[in-house]
């Protein structure tokens, strides 16, 4: 039994083009998580209404906020709003 050259060339060229991809896509690049949040109304307003102030987006002001809780030295308290800077 003899398998046509064709399909040799396809079969190379496949394996080949494989590893290409998977090498693109295991590549190192930044981890980042995606969340997803349900927000009680009145929080989300609150929110969105401080990120207005500080000129920043929802998402920008609640990271700024998150990476502020850790930088306190009573982290398991409620933060107060951060210093007006751009997020």
């Amino acid at each position: 039994m003899t398998i046509p050259l064709a399909a040799v060339a396809s079969l190379i060229i496949g394996i080949a083009l494989g590893a290409i991809i998977a090498g693109l896509v295991l590549m190192e690049r930044p981890r980042r998580w995606v969340v997803c949040l349900r927000l009680p109304e009145e929080l989300h307003r609150r929110l969105r209404e401080e990120a207005t102030d500080h000129m920043c987006s929802l998402k920008a002001e609640m990271i700024s906020r998150l990476q502020a809780s850790f930088s306190q030295p009573n982290a398991d308290q409620v933060v107060p709003s951060p210093p007006t800077e751009p997020c």
